[in-house]
């Protein structure tokens, strides 16, 4: 199996898309990421169709940001299907009794994409956390869009 520089780049955007949308909490963006029979596989939870998807990711509510850094992006392209993973290291910020802290999680996403008329969507999402750490953040500033 191959890939073209052109699935590559296109393959890269989706794994960056699907992080903005993680990290601006744009539910709705994420059905530019996901194909509408998808299925999520989250710590042995299949969550499937795109709707119940989409639904899941407002668990995302309970941070007061997110910051999901996409690292190793690797798929190899047979047809219309790829295979492949992307490494992650997210960022979660929220409020606790101890003030603010952080949660950083290692995370290994195993896709299967479909390449649709739209460009390609994760088919299949598997979700492999690799690692946790808390912390305290000693200052944060807030995401504000277009600034």
């Amino acid at each position: 199996m191959s890939i073209s520089v052109e699935d590559h780049i296109a393959i890269q955007r989706l794994m960056y898309l699907y992080a903005r949308c993680a990290d601006r909490k744009d539910y709705t963006g994420f059905a530019e990421v996901f194909c509408e029979d998808a299925v999520f596989d989250y710590k042995g939870n299949p969550v499937t169709p795109y709707s119940a998807i989409e639904k899941m990711m407002h668990a995302l509510e309970q941070y007061t940001t997110t910051a999901h850094q996409v690292h190793n992006v690797f798929y190899e392209v047979k047809g219309d299907s790829a295979e492949g993973e992307t490494y992650c290291l997210a960022s979660h910020l929220y409020d606790s009794a101890d003030g603010e802290m952080k949660l950083d999680m290692g995370i290994i996403y195993r896709d299967l994409l479909r390449r649709t008329e739209a460009g390609w969507r994760i088919a299949h999402r598997q979700f492999d956390l690799l690692w946790t750490q808390t912390s305290v953040v000693e200052a944060a500033v807030q995401f504000v869009e277009g600034s």
